[in-house]
């Protein structure tokens, strides 16, 4: 089991980046949250088995149809939160 914190910039809000990350996210039984950031670049925290959140974070970066990702920072986290599930934070 790992947890990540990532940042990811681009052009990720208002083109639906959110609701992406949170539908792979699901699909992947991994748990956590994204937001937008006030910065233009969104957030997210996310836990689970280490190959799926490694698979799930290189899908984020290469970004949905509508967005482009420039760049994705990552850094491991070493307590867990043990989400329940998946959000999308407002």
């Amino acid at each position: 089991m790992v947890h990540y914190h990532a940042i990811v910039k681009g052009r990720v809000q208002g083109v639906g980046f959110r609701y992406f990350v949170q539908g792979e996210a699901v699909n992947r039984g991994i748990k956590g949250w994204v937001r937008n950031t006030d910065e233009g670049h969104v957030e997210l925290k996310v836990e689970g088995e280490q190959q799926e959140v490694f698979d799930f974070l290189e899908t984020v970066r290469k970004g949905s149809p509508f967005s482009k990702v420039t760049h994705l920072d990552m850094e491991p986290l070493t307590k867990f939160a043990h989400y329940q599930d998946f959000r999308i934070k407002g």
